[in-house]
């Protein structure tokens, strides 16, 4: 450090004092480690900025003003703006009253920490809550159908009808439940996309950054150190008689390469490494991919939940009893959709209440300490006005390194024109001077880029975009979720109801709608043709053959082969033969 820092101090001739060098020693010794002790003391205490011994820690960034192009007058420019908190949504408000518990239920930290496993069972345990209602719906339906699956009792005309109006009251309510996740996928998405935008903004931002700090180091190192290094050359080897003269502009001349390679440009190039991660644009890349991916497959799930309520009505209609059976299995993995999603969007709503309390919490600010450092995290987070910034002394240094340079080649211009000739070094220097020049506004342009005022308006918009329309997004896709699930549950209690409803419907009928003449219903025809063979023929068989009969004109087999018996061998064939009846003239009457 002692090597860099007799840079500042001028060479031991001096000519009619080129610059002031009374303030270059009250510049803190730089740490190349990343670190200012004396800065960081004074970030972290609570002392006021007129407190602090450094007087280039008194204030604000010399570059925060009104004639710099990086102020920004529709933006806050005090400190209780910047400090205002951030307006969330009600649901955020409302989300906070869950109680966060550990594995053993007892009450823990809410704040925003996913690297917590403490903080990650909290979550998960209330991601179990619709779990378990999951699984209390699953074991009513059960208990129901294991009840009804044996109910064959007569039921009237109406009750059928009263199952189909039932399901398609409950189909249409069941399509607005779906209906409204893709509402809230279409909200979701509209919060995101802003977020994401400024996201992108940021990210175009910093790329604006280091392209200006690679412009800068270009400037200095293609145009500026050449051309310093050209007039070194031919001050050395032009012989003039005054040597004390050319020895002195050489040391002038190493001074100013000196500022420029060992000050300005290490300067320039510390800052653009403070802030070159490609964290932030693979951040912007991998949520973008992620949104697309959340938005197609929220349509795709709600268009397929539509597509299976629509089959119930379609087997209600048809009165189709495999399409409802049908339907009872795709219900039942619909049910399980719903309330795996149910889980999902509810975990995601308190962790996003959780961050929206507190946007600039533990969680966001330790990650990105991890990316830059502690300091420039809480300096863009919180963009408190009355701390400077951590680049602050980098930019001091170089804009007086370039300064200083400035001053000196005007004064070696003064010499070199009295003992050299003009069209020597004439436009070399002015070809310096304007390179220099050009070095100070690219670093003004750095100075504009690494204000905390556009990047922090920025990250406003993302909070109150996550915060307000993307949380009540997730919470319509929460409702739809709880009410799709229990929607789903009736359409399956009914469904069920009506397929086995229409067993037993079938089953009272079969006298009405069964053809006798068709080898189904031969053993009901054929017991009433003996009965009444039996009967016409006079022979007493005919009780016996029916008593054997059914009360659904049905018979059994004792009672066939009593009917056979008494009537004289006419009911003796198959089970399901057809026995004509007899025509006149009758046996025994001529």
């Amino acid at each position: 450090m002692d090597e860099l820092n007799q840079y500042h101090t001028p060479p031991p001739y001096h000519i009619n004092q080129p610059y002031d060098n009374t303030h270059v020693n009250q510049i803190p010794s730089y740490d190349r480690d990343y670190g200012f002790n004396s800065y960081d003391n004074s970030y972290n205490s609570h002392i006021g900025p007129s407190d602090r011994d450094n007087p280039y820690d008194a204030g604000p960034p010399p570059y925060s003003s009104n004639n710099n192009p990086s102020y920004h007058p529709d933006f806050p420019h005090n400190e209780d703006e910047f400090n205002r908190p951030f307006s969330v949504s009600f649901w955020v408000k409302y989300f906070r009253y869950i109680p966060h518990l550990n594995l053993t239920f007892n009450r823990i930290n809410d704040t925003f920490n996913p690297k917590s496993s403490v903080y990650q069972e909290s979550l998960g345990l209330i991601g179990c809550v619709p779990a378990g209602m999951l699984l209390l719906t699953l074991l009513v339906l059960l208990l129901y159908l294991l009840t009804r699956c044996c109910d064959h009792k007569a039921r009237t005309r109406k009750a059928i009808i009263c199952c189909k109006v039932a399901c398609v009251l409950c189909s249409l309510l069941t399509l607005a439940a779906v209906g409204l996740s893709i509402w809230g996928s279409q909200e979701v998405h509209n919060g995101v996309t802003p977020a994401l935008h400024s996201l992108s903004s940021i990210t175009d931002r910093l790329l604006l950054l280091h392209t200006t700090t690679d412009s800068l180091t270009n400037q200095v190192r293609r145009n500026l150190q050449p051309q310093l290094s050209l007039f070194h050359d031919r001050v050395q080897s032009h012989e003039i008689s005054n040597l004390t003269v050319r020895d002195t502009l050489l040391k002038q001349l190493h001074y100013m390469r000196t500022n420029i390679s060992e000050v300005l440009l290490i300067n320039v190039e510390d800052i653009a490494a403070r802030m070159s991660s490609p964290v932030i644009g693979a951040l912007t890349r991998a949520l973008e991919m992620s949104e697309l991916v959340r938005w197609a497959t929220t349509i795709s799930v709600s268009a397929v939940l539509m597509l299976v309520v629509l089959l119930l009505v379609l087997g209600a209609a048809r009165h189709s009893r495999p399409t409802l059976i049908t339907f009872s299995v795709l219900g039942l993995l619909s049910l399980i959709v719903c309330w795996g999603m149910c889980s999902l969007y509810l975990v995601v709503s308190v962790a996003m209440s959780d961050w929206c309390v507190q946007p600039g919490g533990i969680a966001l600010e330790s990650w990105l300490t991890d990316v830059y450092s502690k300091r420039i995290a809480r300096y863009y987070l919180r963009c408190d006005l009355s701390r400077p910034s951590p680049f602050n002394k980098l930019l001091t240094r170089g804009k007086q390194s370039a300064s200083s340079v400035l001053v000196a080649l005007s004064h070696v211009q003064k010499v070199a024109d009295q003992h050299y000739p003009q069209e020597m070094v004439h436009p070399i220097l002015d070809h310096v001077a304007a390179s220099v020049s050009q070095s100070q506004r690219i670093l003004g342009n750095v100075a504009a880029f690494l204000d905390c005022g556009p990047i922090h308006q920025f990250y406003s918009v993302i909070v109150h975009q996550t915060c307000n329309t993307s949380m009540n997004g997730i919470v319509y896709l929460l409702l739809s979720a709880v009410s799709s699930a229990l929607l789903f549950t009736i359409l399956v209690w009914l469904a069920s109801h009506t397929w086995i409803y229409l067993n037993s419907k079938s089953d009272h009928c079969s006298s009405e709608e069964r053809d006798p003449f068709l080898p189904g219903s031969g053993v009901a025809v054929t017991g009433a043709q003996n009965s009444a063979g039996g009967v016409r023929g006079g022979n007493p068989g005919g009780a016996a053959g029916s008593s054997g009969r059914s009360p659904w004109g049905t018979l059994n087999s004792m009672g066939a082969a009593a009917g056979g018996a008494g009537g004289g061998g006419a009911g003796r064939g198959a089970r399901h033969s057809h026995t004509p009846p007899q025509t006149p003239p009758f046996p025994g009457t001529l």
